[in-house]
C-alpha cells in the first residue's frame, strides 16, 4: 500500500515538473518570436506582460478594478444561485407550475444573455448594479434547471417510504429532495463560476467606468496587448478564488446534508 502511494507521489511530481517545464518553454518561445516587431504588437511579449502587471498592481488600478469586478460578479453568482435554485426546487413542488412555464424557460435559455442588456441598463441605469443583474442572469437558467432535474432524480425508494410514513410532501421534500439533489447543485455552482464573471465582464464591457472588464477594453483600444494580458491574469486569479470558494463548500456538503436528510433509522427501512 505504501509503495503504491509512493509511486504515485512520484508520478504526481513528475507530470508537475514536465508541466512547469512544458510553460517555461512556452514563454521562452513566446519571448524570442516577440522580437518581430508584428508578433510583438500582435501578442505583446512575457517581459512586457509582467512589467504591465507589476505598474498597474503597483499604482493600485488593478487591485481596485479586481475588486470591483469580484463584488459584481460575486454578489450576482449569489443572487442568481439562491434564485434559480429556489425556483427549480417550485417547479418540482408544483407540477402543474412547471408544465406551465416549461416553453418560456426554454424561449429564455435560447436567448443570449447580451440581448437583454439594452432592458437592463433601461431597468438599472449604467451602475454597479447592471454588472450585478447581468452577472445574476448568467447563473441563474442553470441554476434552476440543475435544482429542478435533482430534484426529479430523488431516490424513489426513500420517497415512497415517507409518504407511506404519511408525510407531507413538504417533509418530503425537506427531508429527501435537498439532500438528494444537492450534488447537482454543487455542479451548478461549479459551472456558474463563469457565467458569474461572464455577466460582470459583460455589462462592464457595455458601459463602464471601473472594474477589469474596463480596464482591459481601455487598453485593447490603446492597442495596449500586455495591460489586456495583464488585466485577464487578474481575471484568472478572480476565477480561481471563486473556484475555491465553490470547493470549500462541496467539502463541508456532508454537514448541509444532515441538516435535512432523512435519519439513519428511516434509510434502514429503504434499503
Amino acid at each position: 500500500m505504501e509503495t503504491n502511494k509512493l509511486i504515485k507521489t512520484q508520478k504526481n511530481t513528475i507530470y508537475n515538473l514536465a508541466s512547469a517545464a512544458l510553460f517555461i518553454l512556452l514563454l521562452a518561445v513566446w519571448q524570442f518570436l516577440s522580437q518581430v516587431p508584428k508578433v510583438s504588437f500582435l501578442f505583446g511579449s512575457p517581459t512586457k506582460i509582467f512589467a504591465s502587471l507589476i505598474k498597474n498592481t503597483l499604482n493600485g488600478i488593478l487591485i481596485h478594478d479586481f475588486l470591483i469586478t469580484g463584488f459584481e460578479a460575486l454578489l450576482g453568482f449569489v443572487i442568481g444561485i439562491t434564485t434559480g435554485t429556489i425556483i427549480g426546487f417550485v417547479l418540482w413542488y408544483s407540477p402543474f407550475i412547471a408544465r406551465l412555464t416549461r416553453p418560456y424557460i426554454i424561449i429564455l435559455g435560447a436567448v443570449p444573455i447580451f440581448a437583454f442588456a439594452p432592458m437592463i441598463i433601461v431597468w438599472f441605469g449604467i451602475g454597479i448594479k447592471m454588472k450585478i443583474i447581468m452577472a445574476a442572469l448568467g447563473t441563474f437558467l442553470v441554476s434552476l434547471i440543475q435544482s429542478y432535474e435533482g430534484a426529479k432524480s430523488v431516490n424513489l425508494k426513500e420517497f415512497n417510504l415517507l409518504k407511506t410514513f404519511g408525510a407531507s410532501r413538504f417533509q418530503t421534500f425537506q427531508k429527501v429532495i435537498i439532500p438528494s439533489s444537492l450534488n447537482w447543485v454543487l455542479t451548478s455552482i461549479k459551472l456558474n463560476v463563469g457565467f458569474a464573471l461572464l455577466g460582470a465582464f459583460i455589462g462592464e464591457f457595455i458601459s463602464a467606468e471601473q472594474g477589469l472588464g474596463h480596464f482591459m477594453i481601455k487598453a485593447g483600444a490603446l492597442y495596449d496587448i500586455p495591460g489586456v494580458l495583464a488585466g485577464s491574469i487578474y481575471l484568472v486569479v478572480l476565477a480561481l478564488l471563486l473556484n475555491l470558494i465553490v470547493s470549500l463548500i462541496e467539502k463541508n456538503k456532508i454537514k448541509i446534508v444532515k441538516l435535512f436528510a432523512v435519519s439513519r433509522e428511516v434509510r434502514k427501512f429503504s434499503l
